[in-house]
């Protein structure tokens, strides 16, 4: 785990459906491990101190209200 703050957009914990853009409204899901049973939906925007760089991963389903996607990672 880091120990810096970042944004959804730019972290490899993100997941969004598979052609969406990666911007700050877009939304998607939390697939941190420890943060996985609280199913959060979360926008590009959002940012947490869980944050680790990389591409958000893609699953459909990642978007929805609650999401039903499975984490990919």
């Amino acid at each position: 785990m880091s120990k810096s703050w970042g944004l959804c957009k730019d972290c490899k914990w993100w997941q969004l459906e598979p052609r969406a853009r990666i911007a700050d409204a877009s939304l998607g899901l939390c697939i941190e491990e420890k943060l996985q049973p609280f199913r959060m939906r979360v926008s590009g925007n959002s940012g947490c101190n869980r944050f680790m760089p990389g591409e958000p991963a893609r699953a459909k389903g990642s978007s929805a209200e609650p999401p039903t996607a499975k984490p990919q990672r």
